[in-house]
């Protein structure tokens, strides 16, 4: 079952807890049983007890994937958001942290402690994970509370994919504007650090800039350098497994100031325009709060900008990944084969069947040898019952990942990230023009804005689109833009190595755009 999820429980830290009866999903993550243990009103810290499982959980000498959890906090008393705590220490399994009843599954939380990796610790085959009465622990003056504070507090997690340090190829000899040695030199970028890039005009320099001539985008030939901290792809991250859900989106717009939710609301005239289904896209939006629903939170959230993503990474402690971090994910090590697709070969079929006449979470495509969402074709079966709306737009998040795939019919890239050529565009930070140039990485806070007029903007400096007042927050696209094509594309743009809209800003909410984000990693 593929949905978003959300814990809420209400307390007064000076009290015992108690927690909403309800689990939390996430895709197949689930988070249940949520309550609060001792708390220290010297170090101003509670601990969290929970239980936490997942399906199709694995790691290898390789990589591995895990679960990014974050926890927020809210005066019920207010009408402000749920605020983001840190935890009280970093590190492997730091003090304050425990992994329950399974002695196979470790805590690492980053040195800014915004939130916690949960992974596996042995090598284990592709299986499902779980641990009952894991324990963190959450400093919540960080985030201005006291042990008299009646709160809300909500749990969210993602799962993620780890993406290891190491070289890369970027570009395929093939594709439109891939990256190239030369003018007449069409072998890759050969990624081997995070060190400054020179790009140069002249054959046999090691990396020459084609331009797909969007506006703004550097022109073919540039001489330019990829700074130090633009993130080449070679240092190790983890990237979310999944394309962003309506689920998630809605956890995260909820969870905001009713001013914040005004600018996040995709059902807007700046947006989708209306609570009715279009294009797939689910959410509805009513009442003076805004309070937002939707009928399929394991489907890709479409409809939203660069703006929007930028807002909700800040808000989950997660950073826009980089168009070099999308070829390395997709690729991994590997010599590029020519027009190849992010699970690794040319092999390419259109879904247009889906199981069964309702799509809840566990339906499947049953086109023999699908493996990818494009091309525009309509629908037939699910909810495609339903009519137009419901047969144009995204398939369910990992919908081609059955217990007999391959990474071929998967659709998988090679560290495990599905979906990353077609369903929805990926929106990145480009190469390809001085304001993504100037990226540098930095991860979301966990805060947004609050000035007024520009409520529930990512505020993270060096972020693509940040506004000439740092206060408004990203307001733009400018830096932004688009790899791995959309549902509604042709297969030559879902290629790894296709770069046609690199560089075109993302400003205008589409039902083809979507998105993850990724996190750098900090441990050794």
């Amino acid at each position: 079952m593929k949905k978003s999820w959300l814990v809420l429980f209400c307390c007064s830290l000076c009290f015992s807890s108690f927690l909403f009866p309800q689990a939390s999903e996430a895709n197949d993550l689930v988070v249940k049983n949520v309550r609060l243990g001792a708390r220290d009103v010297n170090a101003k810290t509670v601990q969290v007890y929970f239980d936490i499982s997942w399906e199709n959980s694995w790691k290898n000498k390789i990589n591995h994937d895990a679960a990014w959890v974050i926890v927020r906090l809210k005066d019920v008393q207010a009408s402000s958001d749920m605020r983001l705590c840190q935890l009280a220490s970093s590190g492997l399994n730091p003090s304050g942290t425990l992994t329950g009843n399974n002695a196979d599954i470790e805590v690492y939380v980053p040195q800014d402690k915004t939130g916690a990796f949960i992974r596996r610790v042995s090598n284990q085959p592709i299986g499902p994970l779980a641990a009952q009465n894991a324990l963190i622990t959450v400093n919540y003056d960080s985030c201005g509370f006291t042990e008299n504070s009646q709160i809300q507090v909500a749990m969210f997690g993602f799962e993620m994919v780890y993406v290891p340090e190491g070289s890369f190829y970027a570009g395929d000899g093939l594709s439109v504007a891939a990256l190239r040695q030369g003018a007449s030199d069409n072998n890759p970028w050969h990624i081997t650090s995070e060190f400054p890039i020179n790009v140069s005009a002249a054959d046999a320099a090691g990396f020459y800039y084609t331009s797909a001539g969007n506006i703004g985008e550097l022109p073919t030939g540039s001489v330019f350098t990829v700074p130090a901290a633009f993130p080449k792809g070679y240092a190790p991250f983890y990237m979310m497994k999944y394309e962003l859900t309506e689920g998630q989106w809605i956890d995260f717009v909820n969870s905001l100031s009713v001013a914040a939710r005004a600018v996040r609301d995709i059902t807007n005239a700046s947006h989708k325009n209306s609570d009715a289904v279009l294009s797939r896209n689910t959410i509805a939006c009513s009442g003076p709060s805004l309070i937002c629903a939707t009928q399929r939170p394991h489907r890709p959230v479409s409809f939203i900008d660069w703006q929007d993503l930028a807002a909700f990474l800040d808000w989950a402690a997660l950073r826009p990944m980089t168009e070099l971090e999308f070829e390395k994910a997709a690729r991994g090590p590997y010599v590029p084969l020519a027009g190849e697709y992010a699970w690794g070969s040319k092999d390419i079929t259109a879904a247009d069947t889906v199981s069964g006449t309702s799509e809840e979470g566990d339906e499947s495509v049953t086109t023999p040898g699908a493996n990818a969402r494009f091309n525009g074709v309509m629908l037939s079966g699910g909810d495609s019952r339903a009519g137009v709306e419901y047969q144009k737009g995204m398939l369910r998040s990992g919908i081609f990942s059955t217990g007999s795939s391959n990474r071929i019919l998967s659709g998988a890239g090679n560290y495990g990230a599905m979906d990353l050529s077609g369903n929805a565009k990926e929106m990145v930070v480009t190469l390809g023009n001085p304001d993504g140039l100037a990226f540098s990485g930095q991860q979301g806070s966990g805060y947004l804005t609050t000035l007024q007029g520009s409520e529930g903007n990512a505020n993270v400096p060096g972020w693509p689109g940040m506004d000439t007042n740092a206060a408004r927050g990203v307001t733009g696209a400018s830096g932004a833009g688009l790899r791995g094509g959309s549902w509604a594309d042709v297969s030559d743009r879902l290629r790894i190595s296709d770069r046609q809209e690199a560089a075109l800003m993302a400003s205008s909410p589409t039902d083809t755009l979507g998105g993850r984000g990724v996190r750098t990693y900090d441990g050794l």
